[in-house]
């Protein structure tokens, strides 16, 4: 996962959307702290679920 200031970064493309996420680790586990409107669902959740529901969808990720 790509670092920012605040966390990291997630960039997520689908054949109907661009929308970004960015994740903190909180103890043991990333967390979506906050999330453009299309991927608003994920605040919250931890990256471990987010990144299942991604890989069945095929949707793209990049970290930057």
């Amino acid at each position: 996962m790509a670092a920012s200031a605040h966390g990291k970064v997630m960039k997520v493309t689908a054949p109907n959307f661009h929308d970004e996420a960015l994740w903190r680790r909180r103890g043991s586990k990333w967390t979506c702290i906050s999330a453009g409107p299309v991927l608003h669902w994920m605040i919250g959740k931890p990256y471990h679920e987010v990144s299942r529901y991604i890989e069945r969808k095929g949707w793209r990720v990049i970290w930057g």
